[in-house]
């Protein structure tokens, strides 16, 4: 930053040395006031929910307090149902107070460096009062009298899922334009005043059952697909398609409906938002459109990390309760989406709802909830919402207010205390990350005409969604086959709809999207059904020159009804001069592209390419034990290569080689770690290269008499004991042990003989949750990821020494003890509080969770 200050009068340069100091003075002041009024989108945000909107401002401020100071950068409201018993302290949605509550808010937040994002609406999905029957979801029942066929329109009948109070009633019809200016209003109206200042205003993931028309359906599909579908409604009362006749007109339908879903619905709503000076944040998933459409249409693009998934990082432990036949296993593939969009439309954000269901009520440690942090990370996401922080009043009783499906991030938790180590980690892997462009080689085509040439069943829309359902429709074909084995072969690659498609241009021998990010190829899975304008796009980009590979055949067929004989006639030109790439070649086909591949993926190592104002950037995580160490080839090149790790923010410039166009470096990365490797285009003056640290070989397992001391917790103190074998708290001393919930000191001292290494590590094994780690009176700092393992500073140990390790737990053998003792703890309303099952909540029956240091504490050189 240059700053040149004048004199009031003159020619000189500088005024007097007072007037300097004053002009400087006001300058830093404004600038620090500036960045207290800033949110910060490198931290983790987090959604908020106002349980009945039962808030106060006492109690809004001690929580935003709390937010701030754990590491958040900003909270998401959604107000949902209510507490029992508390009905008087419920606010209405957008009444008086409710307003004044959302105003406050905005003014507490601003002044902690808070930002505030808010649903446009209650529960999910959108609608509520002032959503009357007229522009309420409708469905359609075929009608058949006196040899005629016509439509009759039926109300769904859906209301809001979890409405606040003040906020029950119709779910919208999200295809109709109409309905949802009149849903807008109350909204435009309360944000034409500044105090009610939120960042984004939110769309819920895509939860409207049953709809599948609306009051102009017949003239909006007359318009779009230009043949009127009265003579063929009989083909719509049916769930199965049979001939192709009756594939074409269910495939035009269902565009008509995604035309709809994207146009009436999530451009009018973002264009409105944007109106309205906010930013819109779309989790356009489990709609009947082309979610790489909706998504695009969005400041933010939103996916949602549900569920849990094995990782095969020692000690890490997955939830047996996790149904995965029934939501399925969280995937990047899936994830992709979201980030794919966000990269062809060149956005800065791409959002995740993170954390759903990761695990049972008061058992999620921050072990289990790094890894999946990483892999939304690697994935594209970067700016992670956690699911979430119920609004608790501060003098409510433990354990609080709760959702009923979260890992719960907010005071109340057993990990609170430690949550700004995952937080800030957070925010230094964000901001790299939002700092950095997508740089990625090969567009995918997602075939959605296969999937709506097709009837959808009972309800005859196909709703793609990000759990088991949907991953079946999405990856279950062609499109699945090529995505699967570009990621398995380390190619960078994002999806690309038929509009998107439609929308590219061939500019210097790269194919530009409409964003601006350009790409090497086009890759055409298999595929049945090829909109006309399509393949005209493909057809004039490939006169310019753009290379587009088909994968195991050409298109079978066009898309639509009219003029299909016409279009069929064009596609058998279009095909006749071209010829499939197999996909057991088409690795050796993109290489021949020159299209680099990243040898990583072939070692278990999962990662993004990305391009910022210093070079190419990579950042890889470790989910297996497959790779340890060793050489790995990077296709990217740089006149130095540093590698940050941000868990531990340390860095350093390493050797590399160059082999033509990749560059090989040698890496050591355990299962759970992560790095970021950074090439510079221009070598820095101080970019010395150092080997790498090789992992240690040796393991020295610290054996003797470990004293534990039981520190604070509750809600009983048990009583301290010695054993020569650690483990589980819970297996020792009596009944109290069972529900203890807190920290215990787990103390020994131990004998050391030099060694000539000069890096040591000390490993603790298995660790329920977290551990306080003190060696010699030295703090060595608190570890809660995988693996549980720092390195010891230089000539720290001696021949004799003391070592402590503080151990919390979770909370769910408190709530054992806490339910075996009463159940006034669930008074929530609507769904109450269940299991991860969707059960009723029971931990009066559950075992005792394993706690403590379970070890084997060793020494490793």
């Amino acid at each position: 930053m240059k700053i040149i200050f004048f004199a009031k009068s003159g020619n000189q340069r500088f005024g007097n040395f007072k007037e300097v100091c004053l002009l400087i003075t006001f300058f830093l002041v404004g600038m620090f006031t500036t960045n207290a009024q800033k949110y910060d989108t490198h931290k983790p945000w987090a959604y908020w929910w106002w349980m009945g909107s039962a808030v106060d401002e006492a109690g809004i401020r001690k929580n935003l307090q709390d937010y701030a100071q754990a590491g958040f950068g900003g909270v998401h409201i959604i107000p949902i149902y209510g507490v029992k018993g508390n009905d008087a302290n419920n606010i209405d949605f957008l009444s008086p107070k409710w307003n004044q509550m959302l105003a406050f808010t905005v003014k507490e937040a601003k002044n902690l460096g808070l930002g505030i994002d808010m649903t446009m609406g209650t529960g999910w999905p959108f609608g509520g009062k002032q959503v009357s029957e007229k522009d309420a979801a409708k469905t359609f029942e075929v009608i058949s009298e006196n040899g005629k066929t016509s439509v009759k329109v039926l109300p769904t009948k859906q209301k809001v899922k979890r409405a606040a109070p003040g906020g029950e009633g119709f779910v919208l019809d999200h295809f109709s334009k109409e309905a949802l200016d009149h849903y807008m209003k109350p909204f435009q109206t309360l944000f034409q005043s500044s105090e009610y200042g939120v960042r984004a205003l939110y769309n819920d993931s895509y939860e409207v059952y049953g709809a599948n028309w609306t009051d102009n359906f017949l003239e909006e599909f007359q318009k779009r697909r230009g043949y009127d579908l009265t003579p063929y409604l009989n083909v719509l009362a049916k769930t199965e398609t049979k001939d192709l006749l009756e594939k074409r007109i269910f495939g035009d339908y269902n565009a008509t409906i995604a035309d709809l879903c994207r146009e009436a619905f999530t451009k009018t709503w973002a264009d409105g938002v944007k109106k309205m000076g906010k930013i819109s944040r779309n989790e356009a998933h489990g709609s009947p459109g082309n979610m790489l459409d909706l998504y695009a249409l969005s400041d933010v693009p939103e996916t949602e990390y549900f569920g849990t998934k094995y990782f095969d990082i020692p000690y890490f432990r997955r939830d047996p309760k996790f149904e995965e036949a029934r939501y399925g296993v969280p995937d990047p593939l899936v994830i992709k989406f979201a980030s794919s969009a966000a990269n062809t439309e060149n956005k800065k954000f791409v959002g995740s709802e993170t954390a759903t269901w990761l695990a049972d009520h008061f058992k999620v440690s921050l072990s289990q909830v790094k890894p999946i942090i990483d892999e939304s990370l690697t994935s594209g996401i970067n700016h992670i919402f956690y699911h979430g922080v119920p609004y608790s009043p501060p003098q409510e009783a433990y354990p609080g207010w709760l959702f009923y499906a979260s890992t719960n991030f907010n005071q109340q938790s057993h990990f609170w205390n430690e949550l700004h180590f995952l937080n800030e980690y957070i925010a230094r892997c964000q901001a790299s990350l939002q700092e950095s462009k997508a740089q990625n080689d090969v567009l995918l085509y997602f075939p959605i005409h296969d999937i709506w040439h097709h009837a959808g069943g009972k309800d005859h829309v196909h709703l793609l969604s990000v759990h088991a359902n949907a991953q079946e429709l999405l990856f279950n074909n062609s499109f699945g086959q090529v995505a699967k084995l570009l990621q398995s072969k380390g190619f960078n690659f994002d999806y690309v709809s038929d509009l998107q498609l439609t929308q590219l241009k061939y500019v210097n021998g790269k194919l530009q999207s409409h964003g601006g990010l350009t790409y090497k190829t086009i890759v055409i899975p298999k595929t049945q059904y090829l909109p006309t304008e399509t393949l005209k796009a493909l057809q004039a980009l490939q006169k310019q020159g753009a290379p587009i590979l088909f994968v195991d055949q050409l298109p079978a067929n066009t898309a639509g009804f009219k003029n299909w004989e016409s279009n069929e006639a064009f596609l058998a030109n279009f095909n006749k001069n071209l010829k499939a790439t197999e996909i057991s070649v088409l690795p050796n086909a993109l290489a021949k592209l020159g299209i680099t591949s990243e040898e990583m993926a072939s070692k278990g190592i999962s990662f993004i390419k990305k391009q910022n104002a210093k070079g190419t950037l990579y950042f890889i995580s470790n989910f297996s034990q497959q790779f340890q160490e060793g050489k790995v080839l990077l296709g990217a090149k740089g006149e130095a290569v540093e590698i940050y790790d941000p868990l531990h923010q340390t860095k350093q410039y390493i050797p590399f080689s160059t082999k033509g166009a990749y560059t090989e470096i040698k890496l050591a990365l355990l299962a759970g770690e992560s790095r970021f490797i950074q090439f510079f285009d221009k070598k820095p003056a101080q970019a010395i290269a150092q080997n790498t640290t090789a992992q240690p070989t040796h393991k020295v397992e610290i054996n003797g008499t470990w004293k534990v001391d039981f520190l604070e917790g509750q809600p009983f103190l048990p009583k301290s004991y010695q054993t020569t074998s650690i483990g589980s708290w819970t297996s020792v001393g009596d009944s109290t042990n069972q529900y203890f919930t807190g920290t215990a000191k787990y103390s020994i001292d131990f004998d050391w003989k030099s060694v000539k290494e000069n890096v040591i590590y000390l490993n603790l094994g298995n660790v329920r949750e977290s551990a306080k780690v003190t060696l010699n009176g030295q703090n060595l700092g608190t570890l809660w990821s995988l693996p549980f393992q720092v390195a010891i500073p230089a000539k720290l140990l001696k021949e004799k020494n003391h070592l402590e390790i503080e151990v919390k737990n979770l909370s769910a053998n408190r709530m054992r003890y806490i339910d075996k003792q009463s159940h006034n703890w669930k008074k929530f309303k609507d769904i109450n509080i269940v299991d991860i099952q969707y059960k009723a909540l029971e931990p009066s029956t559950w075992e005792a969770e394993p706690s403590g240091l379970l070890g084997p504490v060793q020494i490793l050189y």
